[in-house]
């Protein structure tokens, strides 16, 4: 609401000092006010802009469309949306994502069919949001397979619409659907998707995450070692896991006595990987008796040696998908 006030009265000091107001300053103005929900003042900008012959653009109407929907008024967005229509402006990717994901969002299949039935029509191409949007509406109407479908049809079509937003949306779906073992396979079928880079952090944290709610303790921490050798991988854009992630797993770890045989050699990989481990987790050599101590660090070595270095930087080691995929790329 601050910057929609402060915008307010830059507009005033520019009309009491007898300037025009043109089309980049209405739309900023517009949008500072549907971003925070204040569509009534925002409307009444759009009919000033009119009345004094600025003509409104596809920017100007995506600001007001995407207000509507964040306020979930749909049908004033798709109004609006065929309003500009009208006018012979044409739907860009970002106005027809924007009203698509309202009608998810706020439940409105109905809408969403039609307007993915009159994507052709509007010109449109598909976008990466595009399709984790579609992933979405199938799994909040838990219709998992058409979600599969959507993004198998992506990939038959040759549209560079995958990347790892799609497949954490994909994970999410199937964890919100209790597809829990299908949720796995996505997380494998990424790392073969061409023109996708594999799975990043968000996707491994949804997956974790989720099987960490459901008790799935030892696939959680597999998955979790499975990250950190991802991250600690030479030239990998995977980013650490998030602290809400670790924290989660580890809290169900101690839920299921599993704090000490998964637990700590988790703990060791964590930091070995620069990754944050909650704080007042402890490692267990340091609670419990110095054979059991001997006998964990065993057991974590082949863990640890995963991302420990030799000499400068050498030595680190990356999980056998990344090693695949790079064998597999053409040579520049």
């Amino acid at each position: 609401a601050g910057d929609a006030d402060r915008a307010m009265d830059i507009y005033r000091e520019v009309r009491a000092d007898g300037l025009e107001m043109n089309l980049v300053a209405f739309t900023s103005l517009i949008d500072a006010h549907a971003r925070v929900g204040k569509m009534d003042q925002a409307k009444k900008l759009f009919d000033q802009m009119e009345q004094e012959g600025c003509e409104p653009n596809v920017i100007t109407f995506s600001a007001l469309v995407k207000g509507h929907c964040m306020a979930g008024d749909v049908d004033e967005a798709l109004s609006l949306f065929r309003s500009m229509l009208r006018r012979g402006l044409s739907a860009d990717t970002v106005i027809f994502n924007t009203l698509l994901d309202g009608c998810v969002r706020h439940a409105r299949f109905e809408l969403a069919d039609e307007l993915l039935g009159d994507m052709a029509k509007y010109a449109v191409i598909p976008s990466k949001f595009t399709l984790s949007i579609i992933v979405k509406m199938w799994g909040k109407r838990q219709q998992v397979d058409k979600a599969f479908e959507a993004v198998h049809a992506s990939i038959r079509e040759g549209h560079r619409c995958l990347d790892a937003q799609v497949g954490t949306c994909l994970i999410s779906v199937c964890l919100h659907n209790n597809m829990v073992d299908r949720a796995v396979r996505v997380l494998e079928e990424m790392k073969t998707w061409r023109g996708c880079d594999g799975p990043d952090e968000s996707s491994y944290s949804m997956l974790i995450q989720g099987l960490a709610r459901r008790g799935d303790c030892r696939r959680a921490v597999k998955v979790a070692h499975e990250a950190c050798e991802a991250a600690a991988a030479p030239s990998s854009n995977v980013k650490p896991l998030s602290e809400e992630c670790v924290r989660s797993l580890f809290a169900a770890l101690q839920r299921q006595g599993l704090a000490e045989e998964l637990g700590s050699p988790l703990a060791e990989q964590l930091r070995a990987a620069q990754m944050q481990v909650p704080q007042g987790t402890r490692s267990v050599a340091s609670e419990t008796s110095t054979a059991s101590r001997l006998s964990r660090d065993r057991r974590a070595a082949p863990v640890q040696s995963l991302t420990r270095l030799s000499g400068e930087g050498a030595g680190k080691l990356e999980p056998a998908w990344m090693k695949a995929r790079k064998a597999a790329a053409p040579a520049r």
